[in-house]
């Protein structure tokens, strides 16, 4: 299990804890020179028809009125506070429905969800998707300045073109 500030990361699918890997990226001082910790987590699921859920989430963590959804262009992000650690799980997708029920993404074939303690895919019937991503980054203590490199160490498709070697 990957441990965090925040405490364990732990994989679920269809609300039943899961055995994963999990690879430790470099906080490029360039790039990142706050962060303290940044990973990545790949998981492989051959869809076979039926709604399911795969999360990522903090085990334990008690809901702070900081959590906050910090979303971007392909990019699903939670950041959860607690003290002076700001931790950041993203996964990518870009979901959401239009009022007449159609999808908002036509890139991706996959929902995803905000948790209180993370976030999760949501696959569906027709999700023909087999690779499930998260990233995690954190920093102690976050700032108004430098709060920001959570959100883009823990961007999934930033991490694909920083390393090759995650191509889908």
């Amino acid at each position: 299990m990957l441990l965090t500030p925040l405490g364990e990361i732990e994989i679920l699918f269809d609300n039943e804890e899961i055995e994963y890997d999990y690879t430790a990226l470099l906080c490029d001082p360039s790039s990142f020179p706050d962060l303290d910790g940044r990973f990545f987590i790949k998981l492989n699921f051959k869809p076979d028809g039926k709604r399911h859920t795969i999360s990522c989430r903090i085990k334990g963590h008690i809901p702070n009125s900081n959590d906050d959804i910090e979303s971007g262009e392909n990019l699903e992000l939670k950041s959860f506070y607690r003290g002076t650690t700001k931790l950041s799980i993203g996964m990518e997708g870009d979901s959401g429905y239009f009022i007449d029920g159609t999808r908002a993404s036509d890139t991706y074939d996959y929902d995803n969800d905000y948790l209180p303690d993370g976030v999760e895919y949501i696959v569906l019937g027709t999700t023909e998707t087999e690779e499930y991503v998260f990233a995690i980054a954190w920093i102690d203590p976050f700032t108004e300045e430098n709060e920001i490199q959570t959100w883009e160490g823990a961007d999934p498709y930033g991490i694909r073109l920083e390393h090759q070697t995650f191509d889908k």
